[in-house]
């Protein structure tokens, strides 16, 4: 689907986002993630609740963060850059994304009892996120299962 967002740079403007709300973490995944990664600590399983936004430029990726930062019903818990130009693709089997892990604030929010929970959104790059959707991500899983993850 599309997203409207409004942004600001030097003049403001409406950008057209791409949206994909994939199905919530299996309990198969979980459960691996838990063992191999976490040592069955549940505390530490943050990305059953996800979201991803495609956009088609970096620069786009940065004011996204930036309205996302200064949002005061918005608590960043973690984030994780596979842009950055240092990242070690090796660890991440060669994919790139800004991930996410967020915690929703707002007065609705508490009257949902939802302030403790942690979700995570992925930024990505459409021509990084078409190589994920073309056949990507099984590689993806093939190299994150040989590495035991």
């Amino acid at each position: 689907g599309r997203l409207s967002v409004s942004t600001e740079s030097s003049r403001e403007r409406e950008e057209s986002l791409e949206e994909h709300w994939p199905p919530l973490k299996t309990v198969q995944r979980s459960s691996e993630k838990l063992m191999r990664s976490y040592a069955a600590d549940v505390s530490r399983l943050l990305d059953v609740c996800r979201f991803s936004v495609v956009l088609d430029h970096t620069w786009e990726v940065a004011e996204l963060l930036e309205i996302i930062v200064n949002d005061p019903d918005v608590k960043v818990a973690s984030a994780k850059n596979r842009l950055h130009p240092q990242y070690d693709a090796t660890q991440s089997g060669g994919f790139r994304d800004v991930h996410l892990n967020l915690v929703m604030t707002s007065d609705e929010a508490r009257r949902m009892h939802l302030q403790f929970h942690v979700w995570e959104l992925q930024l990505l790059i459409a021509p990084l996120a078409e190589l994920r959707s073309d056949g990507g991500h099984r590689r993806y899983v093939e190299y994150r299962n040989a590495r035991a993850q």
